[in-house]
């Protein structure tokens, strides 16, 4: 009997060798877009094109949605203003001092890459690239604030560095470029 335990404990034994460890799936890596999803929010009077594959999650206001997959992060706010927005040349670019200086502001580490006047959907926008630290971690960032309709719709979108320029290519601008902007619908 014994001996049977024995030769049954050391077949067990033997199973289990040679199989390898199965890989640690990347959950950092940005995932690439898996096609487009319409994004629909007519409380923030906003439409886009969402990266499909992507985790989408709405938020509470000035929060409109997240969207993120591995380290890279979408997220659009909706800012309700009061005082008058940038229209004419003067003011955009005031404007777009006075985001550079706020983002030094909030962050030591912030180092400005671009910025520019620029449009979105036909609105007038500042465009901000950077990279500063998110939670003691660099990051390349792309912020865009667009002016209409009584706010300021802002997207920003960030990637570590080595990600940047591909998630930024595959799906930052591309969002971007598919926002429409309109007036907020009350919520029924």
């Amino acid at each position: 009997m014994r001996r049977l335990l024995l030769v049954l404990t050391a077949a067990v034994a033997l199973a289990g060798c040679g199989n390898r460890r199965a890989a640690v799936p990347d959950t950092a890596t940005p995932g690439p877009p898996l096609g487009t999803n319409a994004a629909i929010y007519p409380q923030a009077g906003l439409r886009f094109s969402a990266p499909a594959g992507w985790h989408v999650e709405p938020g509470q206001a000035p929060l409109v949605t997240t969207i993120t997959t591995g380290r890279a992060a979408i997220a659009v706010w909706r800012y309700p203003r009061t005082e008058p927005l940038p229209v004419t040349a003067r003011a955009l670019e005031q404007a777009k001092s006075a985001l550079l200086a706020a983002a030094a502001a909030r962050d030591a580490t912030f180092a400005p890459q671009g910025a520019r006047v620029t449009r979105v959907g036909g609105r007038r926008a500042v465009e901000v690239l950077g990279t500063e630290a998110v939670e003691g971690a660099r990051r390349a960032v792309r912020s865009t604030h667009v002016f209409a309709f009584g706010a300021e719709v802002v997207v920003d979108a960030s990637a570590p560095p080595h990600d940047f320029a591909r998630v930024d290519r595959q799906v930052f601008r591309p969002l971007v470029r598919s926002l429409h902007l309109g007036p907020p619908k009350a919520a029924k």
